[in-house]
């Protein structure tokens, strides 16, 4: 069997020449008969797996096991040894049929009951961060430390369907087309504070007049693997006040001045 290129071969007990009995090895045993039918030390082994020597040797030694290990140590044990996983760790899960399995939701379609809630006064936040809309004469303020999520660019580009009312903030370089620069955060509530500067607005579009909103964007990725933040203008919703250090790009200020 092969998953993502890694192949895993059976293991066989050893027999007595006959046939007629086993060595009933536990999990450590395995490791350690299985390292040495592919001529390896423990030391190989912890560098193939990516772990420190120590990490390894209590596997093999049973001080540890391989389903009281983290996953990725477990798996990469087994990778190393083409070990199967899931005969080493032997669960008894049941699975849906496949056939069961829907088509995944396109992002922009879907509906806030499957999102993040909160719990207790902490709110899950995977891949999911709050920007904000329409205020006074910024139309997009973007938390810095969301924009560490982006690898703290020190260029931004901003693209946008009108129709779709979408609008996606990727990094960028200064050579990028109307590339917009990111001023260093000089504040912990700093909010990268963009003015109105698109044709065919879609923010504009939205007609909520003077009133500001809040968007729960999402982190995304391309077909290239570029990340990218997706602001969907349809989930917005209005908020009271919005507060912070609002810096504004170099760039839109020297505009703001030709204008």
């Amino acid at each position: 069997m092969t998953t993502n290129n890694y192949q895993f071969v059976p293991f066989d007990f050893p027999t007595t020449q006959d046939g007629q009995f086993f060595c009933a090895l536990d999990g450590a045993g395995i490791l350690r008969s299985r390292r040495e039918q592919l001529g390896l030390t423990m030391q190989q082994v912890a560098e193939m797996a990516g772990l420190q020597f120590s990490q390894y040797q209590r596997l093999e030694s049973g001080e540890r096991s391989l389903d009281g290990c983290s996953m990725k140590v477990g798996l990469s044990v087994c990778a190393t040894l083409l070990l199967d996983p899931y005969e080493m760790v032997g669960i008894s899960a049941k699975q849906k049929d496949p056939v069961e399995l829907k088509p995944q939701t396109a992002i922009d379609n879907i509906s806030e009951a499957v999102l993040p809630k909160k719990v207790g006064r902490k709110q899950i936040k995977r891949n999911i961060m709050l920007v904000y809309l329409n205020f006074r004469d910024y139309s997009i303020m973007v938390p810095y430390a969301v924009l560490d999520k982006l690898g703290s660019p020190n260029y931004i580009q901003i693209l946008w369907n009108y129709d779709q009312r979408r609008i996606i903030i990727r990094p960028a370089t200064e050579t990028t087309e109307e590339a917009i620069d990111v001023p260093k955060e000089e504040f912990d509530d700093s909010l990268l504070s963009l003015t109105t500067f698109l044709t065919k607005n879609p923010i504009d579009a939205m007609g909520w007049g003077k009133t500001p909103y809040e968007l729960e964007a999402e982190l995304v990725r391309d077909n290239d693997d570029h990340i990218a933040l997706l602001l969907d203008l349809k989930k917005a919703h209005p908020v009271e006040q919005i507060n912070g250090c609002f810096i504004t790009p170099s760039c839109l200020k020297w505009k703001d001045r030709e204008n």
